[in-house]
């Protein structure tokens, strides 16, 4: 988070001063939960030893592999599985790294996984979160350490502008696009992901086409999702879909994909990568 944050206050200083900004997207392999007949152990809801094992062993295969075909880099991918909400914290993190201000998505807290266990597991988590609360303190006292760095390097003028765009930037809801073949998962990734509730009803109606939808935060907020339509079913679907994907991922601050952790093939996935990155890399800024 933090790196994202001086990513994004850098965007906002005179060119001499900006770094490479984030790609704005994420590639996450859910459903790993499934990689493991009879893997998973219900009371924790937590993978078997041996399944976490061969978990970490096929997601590490499926990313070398996307590394290798796309050029995207390890923290551009994240597996997880959205069902069992294992691993959303990991995930949340790569999407707070690679948004362009990311830092407006700080405060979303995924679904808690620990209400899907048993009650011991349960009172452990309670016992537990005083010490995520300490770590959280931490990154904001490390948050106003980074300003105050940047105070050294610019003006005061300077710094009262960038102060104030950061204002503006956070006032405005990130727009997230996911896209992903049809029962990758999406949905489950969006609901327990983002823990939030949905407060209006979808701009366009019907599954084959993109879905606005505006949650509100639990911590106070709005958040845009916008759920494109799937591909991989039909050359014919893909080309009209693509009209879709190229008008909106471009406005959008992150791009989430997500792929079938266990899928061997991934070539429809692969082509779809190379094209998002095309789409953002020629819009390094969300157009709005």
């Amino acid at each position: 988070m933090l790196e994202n944050l001086k990513n994004t206050v850098t965007s906002m200083l005179p060119f001499s001063k900006k770094t490479q900004l984030p790609l704005r997207l994420v590639v996450a392999l859910n459903q790993v939960d499934k990689i493991t007949p009879n893997g998973w152990n219900p009371n924790l809801n937590l993978p078997k030893p041996e399944a976490k094992e061969q978990i970490e062993r096929r997601c590490d295969d499926a990313i070398k592999k996307l590394i290798k075909e796309t050029g995207i880099t390890q923290g551009n991918l994240e597996y997880y599985s959205a069902l069992k909400r294992y691993r959303l914290m990991y995930l949340l993190n790569k999407i707070i790294q690679n948004a362009y201000g990311g830092f407006k998505l700080e405060n979303i807290n995924p679904k808690d996984p620990f209400d899907l266990a048993d009650p011991d597991a349960k009172k452990y988590a309670e016992k537990e979160r005083p010490n995520l609360n300490s770590n959280s303190q931490q990154e904001f006292e490390s948050g106003n350490q980074i300003l105050n760095e940047f105070q050294q390097i610019i003006s005061p003028d300077e710094l009262k502008s960038l102060i104030s765009k950061i204002q503006q930037e956070a006032e405005l809801p990130p727009r997230v696009a996911v896209i992903g073949k049809a029962g990758v998962g999406k949905t489950t990734t969006i609901n327990n992901l983002f823990n939030a509730d949905l407060t209006t009803s979808p701009t366009t109606v019907g599954t084959t086409q993109a879905q606005t939808k505006k949650f509100t935060l639990s911590t106070g907020g709005t958040l845009t999702v916008i759920d494109l339509p799937g591909y991989g079913r039909s050359e014919k679907e893909d080309q009209e879909y693509e009209k879709i994907y190229q008008d909106l991922i471009p406005s959008c601050d992150l791009i989430l994909l997500v792929l079938q952790a266990d899928d061997k093939g991934f070539s429809d996935d692969i082509e779809m990568i190379k094209k998002i990155k095309n789409w953002i890399q020629n819009s390094p800024i969300p157009q709005k």
